[in-house]
């Protein structure tokens, strides 16, 4: 499976870099927005043990607001504060969900909510009467935890409703398996942005290569994707089960050409694949999810799963939807285009920035979210976007200068001058120095800077050529250190300041209000009440 995507030129892997992982969701719209002139505002998670059970480990990066004038809204990763309580409630439980979806005219699967306390063979008379294949999932499971699909007979259906009373779940759901394609539709308002097809881990065999190593090749190549790069294939029980099955193992050589599956379940946290397929969907199944959406109240966007028919393209079936739905697989999909769910995001809850131009800065999100991970302060101001900086130069150093002290010294230099840009280090002992400012200036008289150098440099000669900003710059001044295996960045606490010069040290009980009638703390509360760990 090749890869051809091409994704968006500011979202390059330097820019997401600190925000990998469930960061990344939040990020992506908060960087949206702030490239539109909005104010970000970052805020510190709450402490008591439901929020960080809710939110896991390291929770901050996660809750974030956006202001224009006199207007801010709320956000937890990618749902804004117009998604009501209620309808993270309805989704959260899909009993609820499958009822609200049947009387609105969604089509659903057939299927019925079982408690814990139901007796095994009611359960298997349940699907023997609706028919076998079923599928058998926790009513609050997450990310394809507990599902047991295209379950073919009774013994199957016997073992996985053992399986899953050990992971102690409360109540189940058995329904009709429906063949077909699965996808995640992404909706806003009555609009359709994007929708990924998640297959499982797979491997396309070159009649060269074993599974281990076309396993390890593939891993290569989802490290380029910002998305996918924490997700790697791992080779575990599962997959060599998979292979067993097949009549292979991990040193079996597949011929060139095959596709072999290496798990059943679809979920890209564990290496399966998301494919862009907005432009195959039918506008019957579009429609399909935008009626799924308007079903649930209060639910201006969110992540739609629809089964395809595989006899009919314009028929689909809702299996589940999800308030606070992973964006990051529309925006790095491993095939196919992206997706601009941010942009769509913000657009809803700020249309006034419709048209707006957007900076090709970003800044150091974790410099931003340090002092609300040592719950030093409250929340966090990232400092706006710089306005006017059009003058740009490249300059090559040659000679001595391949010492941090160079750098350094120049990284000061170009502070002062209330330059950005940066210092790198180049393979063949060569430092390329880039600097932008409002004054066309500054930026040309800073070749007599890099020709003076440090008092322990050597400056040999200094070429130059122009810049213009073409691709996404970090506010700031960065120090780029480069080795044969790595690249080193850090900076200086002056560079820092550049980004977050706004920290705003605040009690519970004296932090702004929203509308004039909540503080934060009660809005932060708000925002992720009854949040699951749904993907």
């Amino acid at each position: 499976m090749s890869n051809a995507t091409e994704h968006f030129q500011y979202l390059t892997h330097n820019v997401v870099e600190d925000a990998l992982g469930w960061k990344l969701c939040a990020y992506l719209v908060a960087l949206e927005g702030w490239r539109r002139g909005l104010t970000l505002k970052w805020y510190k998670a709450e402490s008591d043990k439901s929020d960080i059970e809710t939110l896991g480990m390291n929770p901050h990066g996660k809750i974030f607001s956006l202001s224009a004038n006199d207007k801010t809204h709320f956000y937890f990763r990618s749902r804004g504060d117009e998604v009501s309580n209620k309808a993270v409630e309805i989704c959260n439980n899909k009993e609820k969900t499958k009822t609200v979806l049947s009387n609105a005219g969604v089509p659903v699967p057939k299927g019925k909510l079982f408690r814990k306390n139901t007796l095994n063979d009611a359960m298997i008379t349940y699907a023997k009467n609706i028919g076998f294949p079923v599928v058998l999932k926790p009513t609050n499971g997450s990310m394809g935890r507990g599902v047991y699909s295209n379950i073919q007979d009774e013994k199957e259906l016997r073992n996985a409703i053992e399986n899953l009373r050990k992971e102690r779940y409360s109540n189940y759901i058995i329904e009709k398996y429906f063949p077909g394609k699965e996808y995640r539709i992404y909706v806003v308002g009555d609009k359709v942005i994007g929708a990924i097809n998640r297959i499982p881990a797979n491997v396309v065999g070159n009649g060269q290569s074993s599974f281990k190593e076309l396993i390890e090749k593939k891993n290569t190549e989802r490290l380029k994707n910002p998305y996918l790069c924490k997700k790697p294939i791992k080779i575990d029980y599962e997959i060599k089960k998979m292979l067993e099955n097949e009549g292979y193992t991990l040193d079996s050589i597949p011929s060139e050409g095959e596709v072999v599956y290496l798990r059943e379940k679809s979920n890209l946290s564990s290496g399966g694949d998301p494919l862009d397929a907005t432009n195959e969907l039918t506008d019957e199944v579009k429609k399909i999810a935008v009626e799924s959406l308007k079903a649930i109240p209060e639910l201006p966007h969110a992540g739609v799963d629809v089964i395809v028919d595989p006899e009919s393209a314009k028929r689909g079936t809702t299996i589940e939807i999800n308030p606070t739905a992973e964006i990051g697989f529309h925006l790095f999909p491993l095939e196919g285009n992206p997706r601009d769910v941010p942009s769509a995001i913000i657009d809803y809850y700020f249309p006034e920035t419709i048209n707006k131009e957007k900076t090709n800065f970003y800044f150091d999100l974790k410099s931003v979210l340090e002092p609300l991970r040592t719950r030093s302060v409250d929340e966090v101001t990232v400092t706006q976007p710089p306005i006017g900086y059009k003058y740009g130069k490249k300059y090559t150093v040659y000679g001595k200068v391949q010492k941090k002290g160079y750098m350094n010294w120049i990284r000061l230099q170009a502070l002062k001058s209330g330059m950005i840009g940066y210092a790198k280090t180049i393979s063949d002992g060569r430092i390329e120095v880039a600097v932008i400012s409002k004054v066309q200036n500054d930026v040309n008289e800073f070749k007599k800077v890099c020709l003076k150098g440090s008092k322990k440099s050597k400056v040999e000669k200094v070429m130059e050529q122009d810049w213009e900003l073409d691709s996404p710059l970090k506010i700031g001044f960065e120090i780029i250190s480069a080795s044969n295996t790595s690249t080193k960045r850090t900076e200086s606490k002056r560079a820092k300041q550049e980004v977050n010069t706004q920290i705003n040290k605040t009690s519970p009980e004296n932090v702004s209000e929203y509308d004039g009638k909540r503080a934060i703390r009660n809005i932060v509360r708000k925002i992720i009440k009854r949040e699951g760990k749904n993907n």
